[in-house]
């Protein structure tokens, strides 16, 4: 989703269009990892002193009920948001704990499915969990 689409659906749904939201729009839109509320904060405290940890909090939960983001409960205790709104997987990285996108082409016919076993499917999350390529190789190097 562009800038200017997000800030279409929030003027759509009657959302004042303030100055922190636009700044956390522009972050979160621009840095295309997974975040949570507490990383855009130590990110743009610096820049914008007096933007407050409620406040990023407020406004992932309102960018994730405007369907701007996801948000993933890929790990215990925290929330992550992803701006990337198509569908696709994730995996975790056991040591690290870096979260990656991943396309998983025996998956993709689950992409459109709408129903199961007469249930409907509005959203589907699969995680995988294990050790990225990166830890793999420090491990075999070191």
């Amino acid at each position: 989703m562009t800038f200017e689409e997000a800030v279409k659906k929030l003027k759509e749904s009657g959302n004042i269009i303030s100055m922190p939201r636009m700044t956390i729009l522009r972050y979160v839109l621009n840095n295309k990892t997974h975040h949570t509320a507490e990383s855009i904060y130590e990110a743009l405290k610096s820049e914008y002193p007096n933007i407050s940890i409620a406040t990023i909090y407020n406004t992932m939960k309102l960018f994730a009920e405007k369907g701007i983001v996801k948000q993933l409960m890929i790990d215990e205790g925290k929330v992550y948001y992803d701006s990337n709104t198509y569908p696709h997987y994730h995996f975790k990285c056991k040591i690290c704990g870096k979260i990656y996108d991943v396309e998983i082409p025996a998956c993709s016919e689950l992409n459109n499915m709408k129903e199961i076993d007469g249930h409907q499917i509005d959203e589907a999350h699969i995680y995988f969990y294990g050790i990225c390529k990166d830890c793999l190789n420090k491990e075999k190097s070191g």
